[in-house]
């Protein structure tokens, strides 16, 4: 599975930071490690025009079945949270 660390630009637009492919059950305890220690800096809500970092989890290769393991997070936009979650994968 990828993990992947992009930059959402205020217009929508992602930049691909970082990613790393993991087998699935380290890829899925990366991802849910990183959400739950930076979790007081998600964004379950936000407007569009916010500069936000993306984290996701993805099958390498996409199937229907796969889509359900798809996973993303998004969280407040600041250069160090985004170096520590690049850092981190």
């Amino acid at each position: 599975m990828n993990i992947t660390v992009s930059k959402v630009e205020e217009s929508g637009q992602e930049v691909l930071v970082k990613s790393s492919t993991y087998e699935d059950d380290k890829a899925v305890g990366i991802y849910n490690r990183l959400t739950d220690e930076y979790a007081d800096q998600t964004l379950p809500f936000f407007d569009e025009g916010e500069k936000l970092i993306r984290l996701d989890i993805v099958p390498e290769q996409e199937t229907d079945e796969d889509n359900k393991e798809q996973k993303e997070c998004y969280f407040e936009f600041s250069e160090p949270l985004l170096e520590e979650l690049s850092g981190h994968i």
